[in-house]
């Protein structure tokens, strides 16, 4: 997997998210940092099972709040996230299995901040794609 298969990347801002997502859908969101040469690097996946906006607002909130202070950038702490990119999909349980996919997939090495395996939507019980796990 090569590509999130998402819009973006777009500078992580409130005023970017309202102004690219407009209706209120399930979705998936990745958040990360654009390098030097242009490549998005995932630091983030993530979903909403009734409104990616708010899923990425929320995420915005909780990015902002971890960046690091002058003292940890000057000792080598990793900036916070500085894009997103995104995707609408179709049900709850869509978003679901294109998060476990993502999960997987940018999580080999321990990458992401994500720790815990994606949660099935309400009660829906759902197996991941990839592993086959319920959660």
């Amino acid at each position: 997997m090569r590509s999130l298969d998402m819009d973006g990347p777009f500078p992580l801002t409130k005023v970017e998210i309202e102004r690219r997502i407009k209706e209120a859908r399930p979705g998936n969101f990745a958040l990360g940092r654009q390098t030097k040469d242009n490549r998005f690097l995932v630091r983030y996946v993530g979903r909403d099972d009734v409104d990616v906006r708010r899923g990425l607002l929320g995420a915005l909130n909780a990015s902002t709040t971890a960046q690091p202070g002058v003292v940890g950038r000057l000792m080598g702490a990793e900036p916070g996230d500085d894009c997103f990119k995104f995707s609408l999909a179709q049900s709850a349980d869509a978003a679901f299995e294109k998060h476990c996919r993502h999960f997987h997939h940018f999580n080999k090495n321990g990458n992401l901040r994500n720790r815990r395996h994606p949660r099935s939507p309400g009660q829906a019980n759902l197996a991941c794609p990839v592993c086959g796990d319920k959660f």
